[in-house]
């Protein structure tokens, strides 16, 4: 009989498991990257306890001081709560119930920032070639940085004057009206 361990348990198999259920459903690297980054922490947090040692309790803690310590925002807090859930469902085969009472980080309201349009002539005369047209393109179609740097010549269809973005966020297609200035 194999004996749990209170602290310095082995969790290279837990991250194995991990690794390999994040890429059986096809989630992003990103995303890959931020649950092994938070479960990382966690197993600091609990000193390498054995993970079938690791309760609900152990969860909540570490969330409250993730707010309360290391002051996250209330979406790193977010993404830290998913990580773990992730890996009680479909690495350690457990669910952890309801978490009452954990210290939430604050979102605080989002002003969003809205350049006028002489500021956005200004800045874009400011932008050597290719770059001002990277950044025309992004603005007026609507683009990720990652989708402007991916796409090619054939995405382009100037006679019904659409883009078309190939895996996009979520892997999804989309297209999207070029705007006749470009």
């Amino acid at each position: 009989m194999v004996e749990e361990k209170q602290s310095g348990a082995d969790w290279r198999p837990v991250y194995a498991e991990l690794e390999n259920s994040i890429k059986i459903r096809h989630y992003s690297p990103k995303t890959l990257k931020s649950y092994i980054g938070y479960t990382r922490q966690f197993q600091a947090f609990v000193k390498s306890k054995d993970a079938k040692l690791i309760v609900a309790g152990d969860v909540k803690e570490f969330l409250t001081w993730l707010a309360v310590k290391k002051k996250v925002s209330a979406s790193s807090q977010n993404l830290a709560f998913n990580a773990l859930l992730f890996l009680f469902r479909n690495v350690l085969k457990s669910e952890f119930g309801k978490i009452d009472g954990v210290v939430r980080a604050k979102r605080r309201p989002y002003i969003p920032v809205v350049l006028s349009r002489d500021e956005i002539d200004r800045i874009l005369s400011l932008l050597p070639d290719p770059y001002r047209l990277m950044i025309k393109l992004m603005y007026g179609c609507g683009l990720r940085i990652s989708e402007c740097i991916s796409f090619r010549v054939h995405n382009f269809n100037f006679d019904m004057g659409i883009l078309t973005i190939h895996d996009g966020k979520g892997k999804k297609d989309r297209t999207v009206p070029i705007p006749e200035a470009l």
